[in-house]
């Protein structure tokens, strides 16, 4: 699987398209953002629920592959990049003090596993969203694990083929992964609910020969 730390993302040139960001909410009645005070808590920032252009209608379009009782439910979208830096930079550190013995370079590659180096970083860019199937009234539907569970926590089960779904469980991530997979999505395999558009991750997985969107600077 390919990770966020693999020398080849970070080779990835660069072609801003200078494409505009655009507001998630209002996009389509099935494309629920999670606005939640407990959203918003759990990852610990006033969430800016927006996008490149193209990325949103993609999503339009991905909305309408799934079946009409079922909806997508943003968790995440647009990050700030100093906050990228700053929860890699933590998450890193972590993994250094419980692991006192392990190599940094070892070390960055299992951070990368859940938490992109600010350099690669799909969020900053705009090209990035976190989401979940969840019904019309936008209660979440079960994919095997809580949106952020990382490896240890979920017990592999934020790995996209995590192989011992529940059959509901599996059903929900086929539905998910067809439709995002079918508008040119891709996702990042250690975390289901992961799925970019015109980042670096992007490029290197569909052989593009260059990022579409680098950081947004302010918003």
């Amino acid at each position: 699987m390919l990770t966020l730390a693999d020398p080849k993302i970070r080779r990835i040139p660069l072609v801003e398209n200078g494409e505009r960001l655009i507001s998630i909410d209002g996009l389509n009645a099935r494309i629920i953002v999670d606005s939640s005070k407990e959203n918003a808590e759990a990852l610990g920032y006033e969430l800016c629920f927006y996008i490149r252009e193209t990325v949103g209608y993609k999503l339009v379009e991905a909305v309408l592959q799934i079946p009409d009782n079922y909806a997508f439910l943003v968790k995440e979208s647009l990050r700030p990049q100093n906050l990228q830096a700053l929860w890699f930079s933590d998450y890193l550190r972590s993994i250094l003090e419980a692991n006192l013995e392990l190599p940094e370079g070892d070390a960055v590659a299992l951070a990368a596993r859940f938490v992109a180096p600010p350099s690669v970083a799909g969020h900053p860019t705009g090209g990035a969203v976190d989401l979940t199937l969840c019904d019309l009234r936008g209660y979440e539907l079960d994919l095997g694990c809580a949106y952020d569970q990382d490896e240890k926590t979920s017990n592999g089960a934020c790995l996209s083929h995590f192989d011992q779904l529940s059959p509901e469980a599996s059903k929900h991530r086929r539905i998910l992964f067809e439709a995002l997979g079918s508008v040119g999505f891709v996702n990042y395999p250690f975390e289901w609910w992961h799925w970019s558009y015109g980042d670096r991750y992007w490029a290197a997985v569909t052989e593009h020969p260059h990022a579409l969107y680098g950081a947004v600077a302010d918003f």
